[in-house]
């Protein structure tokens, strides 16, 4: 159940886009003389929700807006205290010490969200903090969705090609990212690589592409891993027994 959760909520991710997308062509239907895009979701909501409806909508905003915060950050101190912390600096640190390392990386990523959305907005640069965020998530969901279905669904899958095809595959898409600036391509004097303002999708795509394709010459001419290993990695392998199975076998 658990392997084959990772599947069912990417599947479920699917929906998001058609919940972001559809106000947004509502908003230019009702309005087309909108100037500034930004304002499309506040008017819809003004537009169509009577005034206790658009109390109640602001506060279910900030609360899932909260929600995410928090759960990203909580995620963040995890991984610094957890994963680096403990792994590379004190294994024997106490359960305190951790709490305090936690909090100190939260108010951090607090001061450098407020600081860089600050600087940002005083920046000259046109570009939302949405269209740069989801930049950045290009460079690594095309080459991440490809390692993660290849070694759920394919068993010849390795470790070794995989870590490659992923370095592969976000090398390919920073590339396609600086090739599509306007003053790269002014400078290699070319037109430009792609048609479109915002072409972040089409990095993940090629990323994607790369990432799969590397990963699996590689697999190829690596040792294969353990069946053992790899049976309860994929979707199609041998369920791992559970502590109850295991207690009555005895």
């Amino acid at each position: 159940e658990a392997k084959a959760s990772y599947i069912w909520g990417a599947l479920l991710k699917n929906i998001i886009p058609l919940i972001v997308a559809v106000p947004g062509l509502i908003a230019v239907a009702m309005f087309p003389d909108l100037a500034d895009g930004d304002q499309a979701f506040p008017q819809l909501v003004n537009t169509l929700l009577p005034a206790g409806l658009r109390g109640l909508f602001v506060a279910a905003f900030l609360a899932a807006l909260m929600s995410s915060v928090d759960s990203y950050l909580n995620s963040a101190a995890t991984i610094v205290s957890n994963d680096f912390y403990v792994r590379f600096v004190n294994r024997d640190v106490s359960p305190e010490r951790l709490l305090v390392i936690g909090r100190v990386t939260t108010l951090v990523l607090v001061a450098w969200g407020i600081g860089f959305a600050m600087f940002w907005a005083q920046s000259a640069d046109d570009s939302g903090i949405y269209a740069i965020f989801q930049t950045l998530m290009a460079f690594f969901q095309g080459p991440a969705l490809a390692i993660l279905l290849l070694g759920v669904f394919w068993r010849r899958a390795t470790g070794t090609a995989a870590l490659t095809g992923l370095l592969t595959g976000i090398a390919t898409a920073v590339s396609l990212y600086a090739l599509s600036l306007p003053s790269v391509s002014a400078a290699l004097g070319w037109n430009a690589l792609f048609r479109i303002q915002e072409p972040f999708l089409y990095f993940s795509v090629w990323a994607f592409l790369a990432t799969a394709l590397v990963t699996i010459v590689i697999s190829f001419v690596t040792r294969p891993d353990p069946v053992s290993k790899m049976s309860y990695v994929l979707v199609a392998g041998p369920r791992r027994p559970s502590s109850t199975n295991e207690e009555s076998n005895r």
